[in-house]
């Protein structure tokens, strides 16, 4: 991720710092970097979808580093990489297979038993999905945190913001562990900030007027920089064989032009140019330049820098490889964090607690099919409380009250309790076969018996009738027999019992007016 060896190279220029230093200052963060390294300590999770309270580790990573922030009166505004740019593709579709070959090595040393090995690779595989960066969202609205979602690369909205004054959005440096930050020429930035504050700094007006013993880019402009870096290789073109971050160097610092540079390289036998190279190279030059980025105080899409005639001429008709535009409204959704920005699919809509909870599993867009939201059936619903057989009407009634809303079941449990005998204290377990005392026209029971086989069934036995079972045990066919036998009932108790029923009906009738 970045320019690679470029932190190293300017090592040099690099100071010590902790981050109080800008206390009472807006300061921009690189979401997906502390995502990233929140990850590693629940890789395994994440990549084999484990959900659970291990599972969200990398929130509390996140709020961890916010809550610092706050304590040294630093204002968080963290920003969100968004969607996917045309000409970074070839560099996703790299990295992707990268991931997806360490995480079969990590599920085959899992199965292994080398839990060593597998950690490691499983850290390798972890990938930052939007439904994570969403969560996090969550997280910061419910305490009123700064954020963004940029509609492309987080890198070129951090580099706008850092590029505007503070009453206009702006902030004073960046937080983060990207090396192409240094690349879209940002005043300041901080690598490697660890849990108490203490990083490692850059500032670009030091880098400019500063030598080393060997480095000097006194004679350089952020355009020279930035044309450096494309040329050492980055994620949106490849190096030349044979070029590195030094050579890179040498070149600019000696004919300080660019197109000179890739004219002598065109040249040179020893470097194997691709055709179409320099081509490419301006376009990448202009991507750090022009990228589009958003702007919430006109809520729609805005260019880094102007177009200038040279790179709009160069760009003409291909401006997509700034980024696509978008309308007004999807741009300012996906900045608010309503819209997935690579789907366009809004988010699906939850509570804040549940978005963030270690038990919700459920995934984050409207995709999801309904029925998978739906409340499962419980087994200890006010179908089952019943202790009289009853009519279809009644089972169909108490039916649709209990997928209405669950909370009738409790109130269904209580009123069933009130209708018992008081003497009806104990319960007697008898099994029964799938045709015995189950109504046909209940799905969720006749599903359950299909997969469970005989179940048991639990019956109200008031005390005196379990003494005369314990002498004179009934057999779970007997029983039956019994049942279906329906002897006869007394007038009266006959007639209270229906009394009580209907007495429950009304009650799921008022519900459901």
């Amino acid at each position: 991720m970045g320019i690679q060896n470029l932190l190293r190279f300017l090592k040099p220029f690099i100071r010590p710092v902790h981050i109080k230093k800008y206390a009472g200052k807006r300061v921009g963060i690189d979401a997906y970097s502390w995502l990233h390294k929140g990850a590693y300590s629940c890789s395994m999770q994440l990549c084999l979808d484990i959900s659970g309270d291990v599972a969200n580790r990398y929130l509390s990573y996140f709020m961890h580093h916010i809550n610092l922030l706050r304590h040294h009166q630093i204002t968080p505004v963290v920003v969100f990489d968004g969607g996917k740019i045309p000409c970074k593709s070839a560099t996703e579709h790299e990295r992707q297979s990268r991931r997806k070959a360490n995480l079969e090595m990590a599920k085959k040393k899992l199965k292994e038993g080398n839990a060593a090995d597998a950690a490691e690779f499983f850290r390798k595989a972890i990938h930052v999905t939007p439904s994570m960066a969403y969560k996090l969202i969550q997280k910061l609205r419910s305490e009123s945190i700064e954020f963004v979602v940029a509609p492309y690369e987080a890198d070129a909205q951090l580099a706008y913001l850092s590029s505007r004054e503070p009453d206009q959005g702006g902030i004073a440096a960046i937080i983060t562990e990207d090396s192409d930050l240094i690349a879209y020429g940002c005043q300041a930035i901080v690598f490697k900030m660890d849990r108490y504050g203490y990083g490692e700094e850059i500032i670009m007006d030091r880098l400019f007027d500063t030598d080393s013993d060997e480095l000097s880019f006194k004679d350089f402009d952020k355009e020279l920089l930035t044309g450096m870096c494309v040329l050492a290789g980055c994620d949106f073109l490849p190096s030349i064989p044979g070029i590195g971050i030094k050579r890179a160097y040498s070149l600019v610092a000696k004919y300080k032009n660019l197109d000179r540079v890739l004219s002598v390289l065109k040249l040179e036998k020893r470097y194997k140019m691709p055709e179409h190279y320099c081509d490419s190279f301006r376009k990448a030059v202009a991507v750090f330049q022009h990228a589009r980025v958003y702007d919430a105080v006109t809520r729609a899409l805005t260019h880094l820098k102007p177009l200038d005639g040279e790179h709009l001429e160069l760009l003409t008709g291909d401006l997509d490889l700034l980024g696509p535009e978008l309308q007004r409204s999807v741009a300012a959704a996906i900045a608010e964090g309503k819209l997935n920005p690579i789907t366009l699919q809004e988010f699906d809509y939850l509570p804040e607690v549940e978005a963030c909870s270690g038990s919700a599993s459920t995934p984050c867009f409207n995709s999801i099919p309904t029925d998978e939201l739906k409340i499962p059936f419980e087994e200890d619903s006010c179908i089952m409380l019943l202790s009289q057989p009853t009519d279809e009407e009644d089972i169909e009634l108490i039916t649709r009250v209990t997928q209405l809303d669950p909370m009738y079941i409790k109130e269904a449990v209580a009123l069933s309790k009130l209708v018992a005998p008081k003497e009806c204290q104990r319960v007697q377990e008898i099994e029964l076969s799938e045709t015995s005392l189950v109504p046909d026209n209940n799905p969720f029971k006749r599903r359950k018996m299909e997969k469970s086989g005989p179940e048991k069934i639990n019956f109200f036995v008031p005390e005196s009738s379990q003494r005369s079972m314990q002498s004179n045990p009934v057999t779970p066919q007997a029983e039956k027999d019994k049942i279906q036998k329906k002897p006869k009932v007394k007038t009266e108790k006959k007639q209270s019992l229906r009394n009580e029923k209907n007495g429950i009906l009304k009650f799921f009738q008022r519900l459901l007016q």
